[in-house]
C-alpha cells in the first residue's frame, strides 16, 4: 500500500486529523530548516496547588491529601531522575513539536491554539490541552497527543480508552466547553505510526473525579486524612512518595 493509499483509507474511515497530518508530512513545502521546542523544564504544575488532569485523577485520595496538605507536601519522596525518563520526555516533546508545527503550517492551528491552558476554579482544576484544530469541516476539535512505545502501541484497540486517557480528555473537554475531542497516539519508534481515536466526554467519570477532588479538599480543611489507598507491605506502598508519612511513619528511612 502506498503512502497516499494510506491517507485515502484514513479519509474513508472518517478520521479527522491523521489524513491531514500524513498529507502535510509527505508534502514538499517543508522549509529547509525549522525549529521545534524541546521542553525540559520541571512539570509546569508542580506545587501550584491545583489538580491536574494528567496525573491527579490516577492517584488515591490519601496520597493526594499528603501531596496537597501544606504540612506534608514538601516532605514527599521525589522520584529519582533516570536517563530513560529524560529521553522519554525529550522524545515526546520533539514529536509534539513536529506535529504542532505541521498543523500550524497547514493553517489548522494558530499559535494561540497550541498548549491551550484551562482551569475550573469550582473544582480547583488546571491543565493544558495540546492543541485545538480548526477543521475544514467547520468544527473545532480539542486534540490530545500521546506518545507510546511500539509494544504498547500495537496493543491499542479502536474504541477502547485507557482510564488515564478517558479522564484527562473528559476534564479537558469539560473545562473548555466541548462534548467531544480527538486522541492521537504517536508511535515513538519505527515505523512511527499514528492512531486516531474519537472521544466522547465521560460525564459519569467526570462526576466521580470532581467528587474525589472535593473530598480531598474537604479532608485537608479538616486536617483529617482519608483512609489508606494501598495495603501495608504492598508494591504500591513500597513505591509511594508518601510512604514515610503514612504506613512507614514510625520507621527510619
Amino acid at each position: 500500500m502506498s503512502a497516499y493509499s494510506s491517507i485515502f483509507k484514513r479519509l474513508a474511515s472518517k478520521e479527522k486529523i491523521t489524513p491531514y497530518l500524513e498529507s502535510g508530512l509527505l508534502a514538499d513545502n517543508w522549509p529547509d530548516k525549522y525549529t521545534i521546542e524541546i521542553d525540559s523544564s520541571p512539570y509546569y504544575g508542580l506545587g501550584d496547588g491545583k489538580f491536574h488532569p494528567s496525573t491527579h485523577p490516577l492517584l488515591g485520595e490519601r496520597l493526594l491529601w499528603y501531596m496537597f496538605h501544606p504540612e506534608y507536601r514538601d516532605k514527599l519522596i521525589q522520584e529519582k531522575r533516570s536517563v530513560m525518563g529524560e529521553m522519554t520526555l525529550a522524545m515526546g516533546s520533539a514529536i509534539h513539536g513536529i506535529m504542532q508545527t505541521q498543523l500550524v503550517m497547514m493553517g489548522l492551528c494558530k499559535e494561540e491554539d497550541i498548549e491551550v491552558e484551562y482551569r475550573n476554579d469550582q473544582y480547583n482544576v488546571r491543565g493544558r490541552l495540546d492543541f485545538k484544530v480548526n477543521h475544514p469541516d467547520g468544527n473545532i476539535y480539542p486534540v490530545e497527543l500521546k506518545t507510546m512505545n511500539s509494544y504498547s502501541f500495537a496493543k491499542l484497540k479502536q474504541g477502547e480508552f485507557k482510564f488515564e486517557h478517558d479522564i484527562q480528555m473528559s476534564l479537558e473537554e469539560d473545562c473548555l466547553g466541548f462534548s467531544e475531542g480527538i486522541l492521537l497516539i504517536a508511535e515513538s519508534g519505527w515505523p512511527y505510526t499514528l492512531k486516531e481515536f474519537h472521544h466522547t466526554r465521560n460525564d459519569e467519570l467526570l462526576s466521580k473525579t470532581y467528587q474525589k477532588f472535593d473530598r480531598v479538599t474537604t479532608a485537608i480543611s479538616l486536617d483529617s486524612p482519608p483512609k489508606h489507598c494501598c495495603s501495608y507491605g504492598s508494591a504500591e506502598m513500597q513505591s509511594c512518595p508518601a510512604r514515610y508519612l503514612c504506613w512507614l511513619k514510625d520507621e527510619k528511612k
